[in-house]
């Protein structure tokens, strides 16, 4: 099995949106309301030239990339199709190596990410990454779902 990052392409973040596992499209769709193809596409169009998906066997299985916000300050985000744990471990790799050192390099100096306060495998990659817990956005999501806010910062 062979996983490679690739820069993320609009019809590569549209087919694993399409594709994307049930936990992460309920998380998703509790602040964002949108058909996949929607979704893909606007999460895509924000992040230009930081965006990536993860490939395994010659398909997309996971999609990733930070949001510019304002200066100094992006949103993290990820989801992936049933087939994404298989590249957790790579795409993991990237970010760490990559990523966060491109980010640093690019003067960012935090990163937020919110997640669905029962997505636990969200949470334990977050936290693998470097994220830190910092508190509950209370009915952040549609039918009052709560979410988690973990985020990194620049010396941390």
């Amino acid at each position: 099995m062979s996983v490679t990052i690739r820069p993320a392409t609009l019809r590569d973040t549209t087919f694993v949106a399409a594709n994307m596992r049930a936990v992460d499209w309920r998380e998703i769709r509790a602040v964002f309301p949108a058909s996949s193809t929607e979704i893909g596409a606007a999460l895509y169009e924000a992040s230009p030239e930081l965006a990536w998906t993860a490939w395994l066997d010659g398909d997309p299985v996971c999609a990733f990339g930070v949001s510019r916000l304002l200066p100094g300050l992006g949103s993290g985000w990820a989801y992936g199709t049933p087939r994404m744990p298989a590249a957790m471990r790579a795409a993991t790799r990237f970010l760490l190596a990559r990523v966060r050192p491109r980010l640093v390099n690019e003067g960012f100096r935090r990163i937020e990410v919110r997640s669905a306060v029962d997505h636990d495998l969200s949470h334990a990659w977050l936290e693998k990454l470097g994220f830190q817990r910092e508190g509950v956005a209370r009915d952040y999501g549609t039918g009052g779902l709560d979410f988690v806010t973990f985020a990194a910062t620049r010396g941390k």
